[in-house]
This record gives C-alpha cells, sequence and structure tokens, in this order.
C-alpha cells in the first residue's frame, strides 16, 4: 500500500521497498550532525597492529568448504552449493582474487552488490514498514570477509580489545552466557537486601544507521594498521543494492550508510561500533549483545536505583548522538528487580531525553 494505493506488479513493489529501505534510514540520520572523516584516522600506523595477511590455498579450500549449502541466487547467480560442488576448479582463482584484495587494500567493486529480500515482520502485511531486509550478497565475497574476520577476532581476542561485557559474536560467548551472567548478577544483588534497577535498550535500524566515518574512526582504536584501514575503507564504500520481490528486481541503488546485513563482518564491526559505550556509564553495569544492550544497577530504594539509571541514560543519550545511532523509545523498557511491595516500586521512574521509560515486570 503506497500513498493509499495498493500496488501488486512486482518490479513496482520491489521498486517501492528499495525506496523505503534506503530514504527511511536516510530519514533517521537527519538528526545527526554531519561527520568528516578526520585526515588522519586512515593514516595512523601502529608497530604490530592489526594487518591482513594473505592466506594459502589450504585456508581458502577449509573456508570453501564449510560455506552454507543455500541455493539462494546472488546476483551473479551463484550459490554457496555450486560454489562447494566446483571448489576444485575455483579454489587457485578466488584464492588469487581474496589475495589481490588484501595486497591492493581494495574490496571488489563488484562484490559490493547486494540483492535485498523484504522478510515480514509483523503487523499489516501491506505495509513497506512491517518488512525487515535480508540481504544476500556475492557468495565469493564472504570467503573474502571469513578469511578477514578470523584475523581480526584472532587480533581482538590476543589483545583483548573487545570489552569484557559484550557477548555478541565471540568465542566462548552465546545468548545463554549472556543471559546467566545477567540473572546470576541480579540474584546475588537481591540477596544482599538490594533493589536491582535496569533498562533494555533497543535501537531503531541500528545496523542500518552506521555512520561509515565514525566506524573508520573508531577502528583506529583497535590498534589498525594504515593498510587495514584502508581496506576496510574499501569495503565500506561504494555500495548498492536492489529489491527482488518474485523474481522481480527494482534498479541499483547506492546505499552510502550502514553496515552490510547478511555479511560475515558486519556483526563484528557492529560490536566494534559501540565497544566503548559502557566507559561513558561506568558508574552502572553495562551488558551488551551486539545492539542489545542492558544498564543496571543495585540500591537501597527504587527511587534511588531510577536516580543512577537516570544519570547514566543522560551520558548515554550524549553518546548515541555523537555515533549517530537513535534510541527506539517505544522498544526501550525498564524493569524493578525486588521484594519490595508495589507500592514501592512506583517510585521507579526512569527517563531519557525527558522521555519516560516505560517500566514492565519481565522482558
Amino acid at each position: 500500500m503506497i500513498n493509499n494505493t495498493f500496488i501488486s506488479d512486482n518490479a513496482s513493489v520491489a521498486s517501492e521497498f528499495n525506496a523505503f529501505f534506503i530514504e527511511s534510514v536516510q530519514e533517521l540520520s537527519k538528526n545527526f550532525k554531519p561527520v568528516e572523516l578526520r585526515p588522519d584516522t586512515l593514516s595512523q600506523k601502529t608497530q604490530n597492529g592489526f594487518y591482513i595477511k594473505e592466506v594459502t590455498l589450504e585456508k581458502v579450500s577449509k573456508i570453501m568448504s564449510n560455506l552454507n549449502n543455500s541455493k539462494t541466487r546472488d546476483i551473479h547467480d551463484l550459490d554457496g552449493e555450486l560454489i562447494k560442488y566446483h571448489r576444485t576448479q575455483l579454489l587457485k582463482p578466488i584464492t588469487h582474487l581474496v589475495n589481490m584484495s588484501i595486497q591492493t587494500k581494495t574490496f571488489p567493486e563488484s562484490w559490493k552488490k547486494a540483492i535485498i529480500s523484504p522478510i515480514y515482520k509483523s503487523g499489516e502485511p501491506d505495509l513497506t514498514c512491517n518488512y525487515r531486509p535480508i540481504a544476500i550478497l556475492p557468495v565469493v565475497s564472504k570467503i573474502l570477509e571469513k578469511v578477514v574476520a578470523e584475523q581480526l577476532i584472532l587480533h581482538l581476542e590476543t589483545n583483548h580489545l573487545l570489552h569484557q561485557q559484550q557477548f555478541g559474536f565471540r568465542p566462548k560467548h552465546s545468548t545463554e552466557t549472556a543471559k546467566c551472567y545477567l540473572i546470576e548478577k541480579i540474584k546475588c544483588f537481591l540477596d544482599k537486601g538490594h533493589v536491582v534497577g535496569g533498562v533494555f535498550l533497543d535501537l531503531k535500524k541500528a545496523f542500518n544507521t552506521v555512520n561509515h566515518n565514525v566506524l573508520l574512526s573508531k577502528l583506529s582504536k583497535f590498534q589498525f594498521s594504515d593498510q587495514a584501514s584502508q581496506w576496510f575503507d574499501s569495503y565500506l564504500s561504494g555500495r548498492v543494492q536492489c529489491v527482488r520481490v518474485s523474481g522481480q528486481k527494482s534498479i541499483f541503488r547506492n546505499n552510502s550508510m550502514g553496515i552490510p546485513q547478511g555479511s560475515v563482518l558486519g556483526p563484528l564491526l557492529f560490536s566494534m561500533y559501540i565497544n566503548d559505550l559502557p566507559e561513558i556509564c561506568p558508574a552502572v553495569g553495562c551488558q551488551m549483545y551486539a545492539d542489545d544492550t542492558v544498564i543496571y544497577t543495585p540500591a537501597r530504594s527504587a527511587r534511588q536505583s531510577a536516580a543512577h539509571l537516570n544519570d547514566s541514560l543522560h551520558c548515554i543519550a550524549k553518546w548515541l548522538e555523537s555515533s549517530n545511532l537513535t534510541l527506539n523509545i517505544t522498544k526501550t523498557v525498564s524493569i524493578c528487580f525486588s521484594m519490595l511491595k508495589q507500592r514501592d516500586k512506583e517510585t521507579f521512574l526512569v527517563k531519557i531525553n525527558n522521555e519516560t521509560i516505560n517500566v514492565v515486570e519481565d522482558v
């Protein structure tokens, strides 16, 4: 349904979806100040910093053999099953392309083309806003991304560069460990007679609104070499997308924001993007799983707990603005864990930017 008109032609539907997915993100970004990339950001040379190394045929062969068996065709009409089936013949040329990308610090332009599939979430099925964009990226590009991701994860873990409370997309971390850690912390505080106030933050289109200049500036703090910074600059820039609906594709449109959804590197880059969040609210506990974040604090009363959270949320609001991220206030909730009677909990009131955050009984 577009401008009160029902559209059923697949090509027109695909075009409208593509316009919505790009323009809705651009609309959110209007609330932020333009961010210019400092000239020195991509030229910082860190001794013994992260440097993307060329790889052997054996490494690429292993990555190819572990590709998903998906039969979903990318923009080049390739899929994971086909690549795996012809692995013997494709191994040398693909390894050559991967190493050429690393040598030239350039991500191939033809691997930056994404096909977007609109996936229904909930609500009225005839509204574009009730669909999530899932990107189908060139399957060969994922081999290159996996090569870089494995080296980057080793660098981050060896040097302890990711915040210890980031549970998303890391070895030996999972939703299970994140949940267990938070619950045990809350139980421990309750056993000591404390009230525990928590705020579960929800961000609007978090992956899609990542500002490339902000991201590249933040990457420089992870001991990146000049070579690695330039490669990631190339990886992020110049991306285009079309939408496919029932076999019909829209025209390609430039997408100058965000981290490629469905990519190998995307979740890891986002974890690095928000890695400094706990530093700006040190007075409360902060636990993250990619873009899902909870802040919590023990106190002697519900009112005192809310006051601590409000102070931290004031800092978080400024951090969100500087990071070009938007809080989804309707999906952000607060909760008061305590043994108190209900009337005592009524003093638990949490706000951000003068907007009251909804209090819930479970989350």
